[in-house]
């Protein structure tokens, strides 16, 4: 899909000697007249892309985990972090009504482009393979957030929907698998058109599924071995087509200059003025005139990047509590704002009490970090001291290369097979160019290598949405999302020179129940056959 996509749709009607009545209406469009040309299935196909879920939407996701925290403390994540979500709170509503409408345009497509006669029969092919792609991307997510879902394949009436039940999580994946792996065979290994469903993205796409599917989240479904099997494969798949590789500087990766990167496996497409987004206002700092970052990560994040020894903090002498964000992995500085880095317009951001009078600093106003840290990605400078910060043209990425080595990895690890091919592709990741990590050496042993594959997916994507699921499916939310307190930056006080760390007494709460979202109040109001999650 390009960057810039303008659908115009002219419709001439000829008018015959009919009743009135029975004609097709010709100022709108219809199904009756629409579906004729292979332009009709292309732009329908590129409608479908809007669907898919926003960087702030995804993004957000990481702040109902360890490693970040809401800001605003009215917004529905507040309530889902501390336990006290019920079906009527909005999130739950709202993810599912933008996942359904996504799956109810594919279903539209799927069922009414044959009515067209093509004149490039293989353009066709590969648009219907985008859609039943994206279809199952959609459906994957579903099933991330809710578990057993209603699994339509094609548009149902009002009276139908009133009469569905939710199709079991093992049904969603085995539909996943055999759609992906269908609709691969028609897909391109690129396209001079970002944005669209490549074959690797699909791959991806199915890789990712199926290594959640692995988690046995619901506990209905307990083929692990299948999954991550699958998810090994096809995951290989992609790293053999040899189209992607990492990008060398991982702190370019979200920037302007390297959209559509060699890295970037699947994104979603903006454009300012035209398809903009909103990450500059939603996660930029205060002082660059934004409404303030609605993710503030947290020191349990911070903590988890190694120093330049390979250590952690914990366990390297030469770290130094009073200098803490020195030397250490720097994908630490280009992920996260600590205090003394330098804001895309040049200025310092400095969030401590008594350092700083910015906005910035921390408890100045309800705005700013409740952490005293911001997440650094896809903030640039292209969208600083423009007057709207809600037209920021970066592409979102959905699915990136470094994702799908750790998927390789993790899968082997957890198969107890390939343990060196395991290895080699967390080493990879660590010696990417601007990062340049010790390789693990002598690491041996399913249980150590889970322990390195689960680093390297907290540090490498962190605030990039992923942890949201990670913790679900390893079954580690109950423990590392509950919290009496949120702790922040450490920072040496500029009066007495002792170290003080930011403590809030922000609470999470995470249990058995929250493994899954509660299917929506309004949906169980119309369709008493939806059946409820436990402990909703």
């Amino acid at each position: 899909m390009g960057k810039k996509i303008y659908i115009l749709i002219l419709l001439a009607v000829m008018f015959g000697c009919k009743d009135v009545l029975d004609t097709v209406p010709t100022d709108r469009l219809s199904s009756e007249v629409y579906w004729q040309s292979d332009k009709d299935a292309e732009y329908a196909a590129n409608a479908i892309y809007r669907f898919l879920e926003s960087p702030v939407t995804i993004i957000s996701r990481d702040e109902m985990t360890d490693i970040a925290r809401a800001t605003f403390e009215t917004s529905d994540e507040t309530k889902v972090e501390a336990d006290i979500a019920d079906p009527q709170t909005g999130i739950f509503q709202g993810t599912w009504n933008e996942l359904y409408s996504g799956i109810r345009r594919c279903n539209d497509y799927l069922v009414n482009v044959s009515r067209i006669t093509p004149t490039d029969q293989v353009k066709v092919n590969r648009l219907t393979s985008e859609v039943r792609t994206l279809r199952c991307y959609f459906y994957a997510r579903l099933v991330g957030y809710f578990g057993d879902v209603p699994l339509l394949k094609k548009p149902i009436s009002i009276e139908e929907s009133k009469t569905l039940t939710r199709t079991p999580v093992s049904e969603i994946y085995d539909f996943i698998y055999a759609e992906i792996n269908e609709a691969v065979t028609a897909l391109p290994a690129t396209t001079t058109e970002k944005g669209r469903v490549t074959k690797g993205a699909a791959l991806g796409i199915l890789a990712r599924t199926m290594l959640y599917a692995a988690g046995n989240v619901t506990g209905t479904d307990s083929r692990s071995a299948i999954y991550y099997e699958r998810a090994k494969v096809a995951a290989d798949a992609v790293i053999a087509s040899g189209v992607y590789n990492l990008l060398p500087k991982y702190k370019d990766l979200f920037n302007y200059a390297n959209e559509n990167s060699v890295e970037v496996v699947f994104d979603k497409q903006f454009v300012k003025d035209t398809y903009p987004n909103s990450v500059m206002n939603s996660f930029g700092a205060v002082s660059l005139g934004n409404n303030g970052s609605i993710l503030s990560p947290t020191i349990q994040l911070v903590d988890e990047y190694e120093t330049l020894n390979g250590k952690t903090i914990a366990d390297d002498p030469s770290y130094d509590p009073m200098n803490p964000y020195a030397n250490r992995d720097p994908r630490l500085s280009y992920s996260i704002y600590v205090p003394g880095d330098a804001l895309p317009n040049g200025t310092i951001y400095d969030s401590r009490p008594g350092w700083s009078t910015t906005g910035d600093v921390f408890g100045a106003s309800y705005q700013v970090s409740k952490t005293g840290f911001l997440p650094r990605k896809y903030i640039n400078v292209e969208d600083v001291g423009q007057s709207n910060r809600s037209n920021c043209g970066i592409n979102m990425i959905i699915l990136r290369y470094a994702e799908i080595l750790l998927t390789a990895a993790e899968a082997r690890i957890e198969l107890n097979a390939e343990l060196d091919v395991a290895l080699s592709y967390i080493n990879k990741i660590r010696q990417r160019g601007d990062v340049k990590m010790p390789e693990l050496a002598g690491v041996s042993g399913q249980a150590t290598l889970r322990q390195a594959v689960r680093h390297e997916r907290m540090v490498e994507l962190a605030l990039e949405g992923n942890r949201f699921f990670d913790i679900r499916r390893w079954k580690i939310a109950e423990s590392v999302a509950t919290m009496d307190k949120v702790y922040g930056m450490r920072y040496k006080d500029k009066t007495s020179g002792q170290l003080v760390s930011i403590t809030t007494d922000y609470k999470k709460k995470f249990t058995s129940r929250d493994y899954v979202w509660p299917i929506p109040y309004n949906e169980r109001q119309l369709n008493t056959n939806l059946t409820q999650n436990t402990g909703y």
